[in-house]
């Protein structure tokens, strides 16, 4: 359902970490090793957002992070890699876990044991894990990542930021609507990042409630609880053929949830670009 959000992510990531790759994707090692050090410190603020939730939700968003964009770090690593081998794609955030393994037995046998490892621990749940390996298999391979200095961290924090209000801008679909002012919030609030699925978003909502103003998360949970009522009418609607009765009722249940979400979208954008425009002030 929300694989939207995905989509608006990636190319957050594609616009503000991604300086250095051309069409071609023929990266010089500087290039390379500036793009992993990028995307390393995306993940470690990741990370630091993370830790603010209880370990059940930790654990979920690891899991997140790892399919997305721990996935993406370890994918480049190994593209980059196979140039060797005449193996490398143009897109690397296409290359599929069958494709590392052959690629794994094709390397020398210093650096399979920790690519190896990096591999194996994308399908765990531990962020710190993958880490160690990503450290480890750094090493071996002789990839230099930067540790983003706090100058640095504080320009990806505000780049992010700016990204996703642009999208949220410009977006009409009221889950993505959810989810992007769900995160600019927490973010706004706490000064960290944040990389979460849509299951997540009910625990972020929860978590803002001592974060933001009452009023505000009154109509943030109010839209949330239409936009569930909305995706749930709308399986309803692929999985039944009901009788007319009942169809034409959920028709206009339907609708009627659809002009309150149109009527509180702007509302729920305004929760964010109204802090955005007092923060501005501020600073």
């Amino acid at each position: 359902l929300f694989r939207s959000y995905q989509e608006v992510v990636r190319s957050v990531f594609m616009s503000t970490s991604s300086n250095a790759s051309g069409s071609s994707r023929k990266q010089t090692m500087k290039d390379f090793q500036e793009e992993v050090s990028n995307l390393y410190t995306n993940i470690r603020l990741f990370e630091k957002g993370a830790k603010l939730f209880s370990d059940e939700t930790q654990t979920a968003l690891a899991k997140h992070m790892l399919k997305t964009t721990c996935t993406d770090i370890t994918n480049l690593i190994f593209n980059f890699l196979a140039g060797d081998f005449m193996m490398a794609v143009e897109d690397y955030t296409s290359i599929t876990s069958d494709a590392r393994k052959k690629l794994l037995g094709k390397v020398q046998e210093e650096t399979r044991a920790p690519l190896s490892k990096l591999h194996m621990s994308l399908n765990g749940k531990s962020l710190e894990d993958f880490l160690t390996c990503l450290d480890s298999a750094a090493d071996a391979c002789g990839i230099m990542m930067k540790k983003g200095d706090k100058k640095k961290e504080r320009q990806v924090v505000f780049q992010h930021r700016q990204a996703l209000i642009e999208q949220l801008k410009i977006t009409e679909d009221p889950a993505l609507v959810l989810h992007l002012t769900s995160v600019l919030l927490f973010q706004l609030s706490t000064h960290c990042m944040l990389h979460a699925p849509g299951r997540c978003v009910p625990q972020i909502i929860t978590f803002l409630n001592t974060k933001v103003p009452e009023d505000q998360h009154i109509l943030l949970v109010k839209f949330q609880h239409l936009v569930v009522t909305q995706l749930i009418g709308q399986t309803k609607k692929m999985g039944e053929g009901d009788e007319d009765t009942a169809e034409n009722q959920a028709l206009e249940e339907a609708e009627t949830v659809r002009k309150e979400l149109q009527e509180l979208s702007a509302s729920i954008k305004d929760l964010v670009l109204r802090s955005r425009k007092s923060s501005l002030t501020e600073e």
